[in-house]
C-alpha cells in the first residue's frame, strides 16, 4: 500500500459545513446553496442562475396500506414453485395466486411442486419418506430426552419442538433488530434507481412493501409491491435493458418481481416509445429465485399456513446485498450466513455459487459491486477481506490486511479504480487496476484523509456557532460521470455531526499520473438535509434567569433536529450534471442537483 500526495483539507480551504436549521438544494457554480426555508431569498437567485429545484418526498414511519391484502393460500395442496412454474401476481386489490395446473389438484405435478419449497436448501438432498422418520424419531426422543440433547443427536427438524422454539427466537431477534433499525435508520430500509427511466423504487422497513415514485412527473405509483415472502428487505436492484425487473433481495432469497404498465396490458400503448407507469394501476408477478443447494442450511415450510403469517429464519437463501451486471445478462447476490456469492443467469434462469470467502456468517457479504464494463466484480465480507473478481474465469485475488472490515466502496465509471473506506478510520482509499482486464494486477493507494475538525457555520459577530465535523467514513458514492464523490460519517464518533456529507472534486487520472504531482480528491463541500422540525423550548427556572437567556440570546436562531443520512446514491440519467438522492432518518428523501459540464470542473 502507499501513500498518494493530498490536497489542503477542508478547514484549511475554509470551506464550511452549513447552519443546522438550513437544508442543501444543489450545486451552481462548484458552490452549494444551503437555504432555511421556502422563504429564503437564495431560492429565487438559485432558480435565476439556471439551478434546478426538487421536492422532498416523505415516507412514514408506520402506516396502514389500504387495497393490499396480505397473501394467504386457500388450500393444503397449493404451494409456489421456486421454478417460476407458479407466479404470484399483484394488482389493485391485492395480491393473487395463479398456477399453471390447477385442473387437477392431485397430480403427481402438484404433489411434486407442494415439496419442492419444502426441499430447497435442505440440509440433506433426502426424500420426504426419511425426514417424515426423522421428525417421528426426533418426536419421540424429545419425550424422554432434554431437548438439547435431542436437537444434537437428530438435528433440528421442522415440525418439532426445539425447531418452533429456535425459529420463534430467531424471529423475536429479527424483529427486535428491525425495531433498532426503525429508530436509528429510519423507515426506509433501501432505494434503487431505474437504470434508464426516473423511476425509483423504496423498500419500507416495518410493512416490508415497495413503493414506486416517479420523478419526473412527481407522482407515486398507486400499487404497491408486497409478498408473504418478502420479508427483511435487505437490498433491491433494477435490471437494466428489461423494462420493468426488480429484484429484492430479503431473508427469504431473492424475490423477481416483473411489472407491466396498464398501457402495455390493455393494448393501448405507443408503439414509438417506451411505456411508462405513470399513476395508475399496474400487472405484477413475482417469481422466488432457486439457490443451489448447501448443506447444513434451515429447511423450508412446504407452503404457507393458511390465515397466518410466516417469520422466516435467516438461511443460506438470506441475502444481504444484489448487483446487476449493467448488461442485464446476470445477477449476483451475496448473503448474511456465508461468504459465497451466487451468480444467476438470468436468461437461462441457472444460479452457480462462488465459493471463496469462508462458510460462516463471520465472512458474510456486506457490499457487491460490478464494474461499468462488466469486466470486474468487487465484494466486500465481514470477516475484512476486498475481493476482486475477473468475471471472464471467475478467477479472484483478496486483500485482508486491514485493520477492519470495508465500510462502502464505489467503481469509477472508466472501470480502473474503485475508491473504498475502512470501519473505524477517516481514511479513502483507491484500489487502481494498472492493466487491462481480465489483469487482476491491481494496488490498494491511500488517497486522503478527513480530518475531523470543530468549524464556524456562522458570521455573526459573538453568535459565532461552531459545529464539530468529520469522523469515521461510514459510506461513499460517486455519480455516473466520475466528478463528484459524496461520504457519510459513522456515530461511532459522538461529538462529530453525523447528518453531513462531504463532497470531494474527483480526478481520477491522477492515480495513475507518474510522481503524484495532482490530488485525485479536493474537498468541495457539505450537504444538509431536512430537519426533523423546530424542537420545543426548555422552561426557564426563574424570571431572573430568563432575562438572562433573553438578553444572551437576542440574535440566536432556534436549534432544530439533524437527521442522519441511512442511504445515499446518484441518478444514473442526469444530463446537467449529478443528481444526489438521499434518504434522511426522518422519512424525508431529498434530491440535490450538482450542475456541471467538463470532466474536470476546477484545478488546483
Amino acid at each position: 500500500m502507499c501513500a498518494y500526495k493530498s490536497t489542503a483539507t477542508f478547514e484549511e480551504r475554509g470551506i464550511r459545513p452549513p447552519l443546522r436549521e438550513s437544508a442543501t438544494v444543489g450545486e451552481s457554480d462548484l458552490t452549494f446553496i444551503h437555504l432555511r426555508d421556502g422563504d429564503d431569498v437564495g431560492l429565487l437567485q438559485y432558480v435565476r442562475s439556471g439551478g434546478i429545484a426538487f421536492p422532498h418526498i416523505m415516507i412514514p414511519d408506520a402506516l396502514q396500506l389500504r387495497g393490499v391484502a396480505q397473501p394467504t393460500i386457500s388450500s393444503a395442496e397449493t404451494a409456489v414453485d421456486r421454478s417460476s412454474d407458479d407466479q404470484l401476481e399483484q394488482d389493485g386489490a391485492g395480491i393473487m395466486l395463479q398456477s399453471r395446473e390447477t385442473d387437477e389438484p392431485d397430480s403427481a405435478l402438484t404433489t411434486l411442486i407442494s415439496h419442492a419449497l419444502w426441499l430447497w436448501n435442505a440440509k440433506q438432498n433426502v426424500t420426504e419418506l426419511i425426514n417424515r422418520a426423522q421428525t417421528r424419531s426426533l418426536l419421540a426422543a424429545e419425550s424422554w430426552l432434554p431437548a438439547p440433547m435431542a436437537q444434537m443427536i437428530f438435528g433440528q427438524v421442522p415440525g418439532t419442538a426445539s425447531a418452533a422454539k429456535a425459529d420463534a427466537m430467531e424471529a423475536e431477534e429479527t424483529e427486535g433488530h428491525r425495531k433498532m433499525l426503525a429508530k436509528t435508520d429510519g423507515p426506509i430500509s433501501c432505494v434503487a434507481w431505474h437504470p434508464h427511466r426516473s423511476l425509483l423504487a423504496i423498500a419500507h422497513r416495518a410493512t416490508d412493501c415497495v413503493f414506486l415514485y416517479d420523478l419526473a412527473s412527481d407522482t407515486w405509483c398507486s400499487n404497491v409491491l408486497q409478498n408473504a415472502y418478502m420479508q427483511g428487505i435487505t437490498s433491491m436492484a433494477w435490471q437494466p435493458n428489461c423494462g420493468y425487473a426488480l429484484a429484492v433481495g430479503c431473508t427469504t432469497g431473492v424475490c423477481m418481481w416483473n411489472i407491466m404498465p396498464a398501457s402495455v396490458a390493455h393494448g393501448t400503448a405507443d408503439a414509438h416509445k417506451a411505456p411508462s407507469l405513470g399513476a395508475g394501476q399496474f400487472s405484477a408477478w413475482m417469481s422466488l429465485l432457486s439457490f443451489p443447494p448447501l448443506a447444513g442450511t434451515h429447511n423450508y415450510p412446504s407452503q404457507l399456513p393458511v390465515g397466518s403469517a410466516v417469520s422466516f429464519h435467516r438461511s443460506a437463501a438470506s441475502v444481504s446485498v444484489l448487483a446487476f451486471s449493467n448488461s442485464g445478462q446476470w445477477l449476483v447476490a451475496g448473503h448474511q450466513t456465508h461468504g459465497h456469492l451466487t451468480v444467476w443467469d438470468v436468461a437461462l434462469g441457472t444460479a452457480t455459487p462462488l465459493k471463496r470467502s469462508g462458510s460462516t456468517s463471520r465472512s458474510a457479504t456486506l457490499q457487491i459491486g460490478i464494474s461499468p464494463n462488466d469486466r470486474y466484480l468487487v465484494s466486500t465480507h465481514a470477516n475484512g477481506q476486498l475481493r476482486l473478481w475477473e468475471t471472464e474465469n471467475w478467477s479472484s485475488q483478496v486483500w485482508s490486511d486491514f485493520n477492519a472490515s470495508v465500510t462502502g466502496f464505489t467503481w469509477s465509471p472508466d472501470s480502473r479504480s474503485v475508491y473504498f473506506a475502512i470501519a473505524d478510520c477517516a481514511d479513502i482509499y483507491a484500489l487502481a487496476l494498472y492493466k487491462a482486464p481480465p489483469s487482476l494486477d491491481a494496488e490498494v493507494t491511500l488517497v486522503t484523509t478527513f480530518e475531523a475538525h470543530a468549524a464556524a457555520v456562522s458570521e455573526d459577530g459573538d453568535d459565532l456557532e461552531r459545529v464539530r465535523v468529520g469522523g469515521s467514513i461510514k459510506a461513499l458514492a460517486l455519480d455516473p460521470q466520475g466528478q463528484r464523490l459524496v461520504v457519510s460519517f459513522d456515530d461511532s464518533s459522538a461529538s462529530g455531526d453525523i447528518s453531513l456529507l462531504a463532497v470531494y472534486l474527483v480526478n481520477s487520472d491522477a492515480l495513475f499520473r507518474a510522481g503524484g504531482d495532482a490530488s485525485a480528491l479536493m474537498p468541495l463541500g457539505y450537504v444538509r438535509g431536512p430537519n426533523w422540525g423546530k424542537q420545543p423550548k426548555l422552561e426557564e427556572a426563574s424570571s431572573e434567569s430568563a432575562l438572562r437567556a433573553e438578553k444572551s440570546s437576542k440574535k440566536k436562531r432556534v436549534r432544530v433536529g439533524t437527521p442522519t443520512p441511512s442511504w445515499f446514491g446518484f441518478s444514473p440519467n442526469f444530463e446537467s450534471g449529478a443528481l444526489l438522492t438521499v434518504a434522511w432518518a426522518n422519512g424525508k428523501i431529498s434530491f440535490v442537483p450538482m450542475l456541471f459540464a467538463s470532466r474536470f470542473s476546477r484545478t488546483q
